[in-house]
């Protein structure tokens, strides 16, 4: 809402008059610790073999510091997976305002997220959030993430809308239509195997999925660098 934007602005604005404590960025550089030994460990072992008791190990403090951030390995997950979540949504909101063909960038969001998907910390996240259909929870909780993940939308509309009126994409399929297939086919589980067995590159796969989505064109990502 405008208020919500209102408010996170006023937030933006009083920042740097309110810049951390000592005790807070130690804390925020604990539990960025936490959360990069817990997804090391997770991945290794999986989610069922791996306790608290363990990551408390691997990160050299004690359970119950552990406690003091997160009230149980599935907090931990939850953490993990919204620390992903934005940085996608960073993600679309930085390279849909590149300077290159609309084409081009759309190419570069599902490169990006391919990319994600091929290495193992990616994997495993995705398919915790699938099995348990944490994606949906989290952003319920999140009213950060929401607003984020509204604005990511957004913008994926309105870059679809200049690739329309350049002529880049043809106009017979609505907006609407075109952003949810969009998202459909961000990380479709037969793309995941595909990616994870070697069969097709993240590059490779993101120009067969845009031009499935817009048609064949005459932009490509290759002629702008």
């Amino acid at each position: 809402s405008s208020c919500s934007v209102h408010l996170q602005g006023l937030a933006m604005r009083s920042a740097p008059e309110q810049a951390p404590s000592w005790k807070q960025r130690q804390r925020a550089e604990r539990e960025a610790l936490i959360l990069q030994h817990a997804q090391e460990l997770l991945v290794e072992k999986g989610y069922h073999r791996t306790s608290l008791d363990e990551i408390a190990a691997r990160v050299g403090v004690s359970k119950g510091t552990i406690y003091l951030h997160f009230t149980s390995k599935d907090a931990l997950v939850e953490a993990l997976l919204a620390q992903q979540i934005n940085l996608f949504l960073v993600a679309v909101q930085q390279i849909a305002d590149e300077p290159v063909s609309v084409r081009a960038r759309l190419e570069r969001i599902l490169v990006w997220t391919y990319r994600q998907l091929q290495e193992k910390r990616g994997q495993f996240l995705l398919e915790i959030a699938s099995r348990f259909g944490l994606t949906h929870q989290i952003l319920e909780q999140r009213a950060d993430l929401r607003l984020r993940a509204e604005q990511a939308l957004n913008r994926l509309a309105a870059l679809l809308d200049e690739g329309k009126r350049d002529g880049e994409i043809a106009n017979d399929v609505p907006t609407t239509i075109l952003v949810a297939t969009l998202q459909s086919l961000l990380a479709p589980e037969r793309y995941l195997q595909l990616l994870a067995a070697g069969q097709v590159t993240p590059e490779a796969l993101a120009a067969y999925v845009v031009r499935l989505l817009v048609g064949k064109g005459s932009a490509s990502a290759a002629t702008d660098g």
